[in-house]
């Protein structure tokens, strides 16, 4: 990943995979009845797959099938996906902080 196109090509598959967890996981939930925020918030924790990416392109590397180069962009996009997952749940309203209160954080 030593030149622009490299880099290109790992924002492009970056892209894509927001595009099909996100938009995918989204759009279905929708489909089945969801309202948009809901449809988000799924859609924005169906992004954070990374552990399940990171094992099954290990395994690719170690057997060959992968060259290094496409590795680096495939775990670099694992890595990017798994932690857009708190910022794009702050944006959908879906987690919230406990502040100061004098209440505990519990389920009631």
């Amino acid at each position: 990943m030593n030149d622009v196109t490299s880099w290109l090509v790992c924002a492009g598959i970056i892209a894509i995979a927001v595009a099909g967890k996100l938009g995918g996981c989204m759009m279905a939930a929708r489909f089945m009845g969801m309202n948009w925020k809901d449809a988000f918030t799924l859609g924005a924790l169906m992004n954070t797959r990374g552990l399940v990416e990171l094992v099954a392109l290990n395994i690719g590397y170690d057997l060959g099938i992968l060259p290094p180069q496409v590795f680096t962009m495939m775990v670099l996009m694992a890595l990017v996906t798994t932690f857009m997952a708190g910022p794009l749940l702050n944006l959908a309203g879906g987690r919230k902080r406990a502040c100061g209160g004098s209440e505990p954080v519990g389920l009631t």
